[in-house]
């Protein structure tokens, strides 16, 4: 049950360090969704299976987060991805997503949207603002897609453009301001980024609907309630949680 308690420690630690009015858990459909898939049969093809151990521990995981009242949602036949894009466009107020997906930098939005990436677990997170994205990749949010795009993204099995590095996607984008743009004046380009472009249009084609999050999914989500410290406990003694579930309970009664 080592994910379940990772998982548990996780939320632990952002309840007492944040204290959140609303906390929700979102998880993958599928993580490689048929619409996607149908335009770019290359996506996300390389991931490993998961453990055999690890499904039984989403099942312990859910029980886990409806017994201490925490909101589940996700998005039938899409990614948590996109069931977050959809929440963070639906919610007023100031919210944030803490994740280690880089495409979800393309939400980031002053002064509402924060993204929060573990460096180390929950005990040392990177915030980022509309200004550390761009500090750290060199574009605005709103064109991180488009730069993963062009540069390529090992873990989702892209390949990107051939040639065109981060440095030079980059600069395309900051000269141009998008790929369709930069598409526009492609014969002002030299020679071998020209032939890349050329080469690689149906790629581009595809990332149209392989990169962008959908951002009106349905989304089906469980109700916040208080949280049921004993069924808790009964959880702890079943799958062996350990401190994992102790701590949480006292997270969720204001205790630090």
């Amino acid at each position: 049950m080592n994910a379940v308690r990772g998982f548990m420690e996780m939320i632990t630690r952002l309840i007492i360090d944040r204290r959140p009015d609303r906390l929700v858990a979102v998880f993958d459909s599928n993580f490689r969704p048929d619409f996607r898939v149908a335009a770019y049969p290359g996506y996300k093809a390389q991931r490993p299976e998961d453990p055999p151990e690890l499904p039984r521990q989403f099942h312990v995981l859910a029980e886990v987060l409806d017994a201490a009242g925490i909101e589940r949602a996700e998005s039938e036949g899409l990614e948590a991805d996109d069931a977050i894009a959809t929440l963070v466009g639906s919610i007023d107020g100031k919210i944030v997503v803490v994740t280690g997906d880089r495409d979800l930098l393309a939400l980031v939005r002053d002064p509402d949207v924060k993204a929060l990436f573990p460096v180390k677990g929950t005990k040392e997170m990177t915030e980022f603002t509309e200004k550390d994205v761009e500090a750290k990749y060199g574009v605005p949010p709103h064109l991180y897609p488009q730069l993963a795009t062009l540069r390529g993204d090992p873990s989702d099995g892209l390949p990107g453009i051939a040639g065109i590095g981060p440095k030079r996607a980059v600069a395309l984008l900051t000269q141009h301001g998008s790929i369709d743009a930069i598409l526009e004046h492609v014969d002002e380009l030299p020679p071998r980024q020209r032939e890349a472009f050329a080469a690689g249009r149906l790629y581009l084609d595809a990332m149209t609907t392989v990169v962008g999050l959908v951002g009106d999914a349905p989304i089906e989500a469980t109700e916040a309630h208080e949280p049921d410290e004993r069924w808790l406990a009964e959880l702890k003694e079943v799958h062996n949680l350990g401190g994992s579930a102790t701590r949480l309970a006292q997270a969720l009664r204001g205790e630090r």
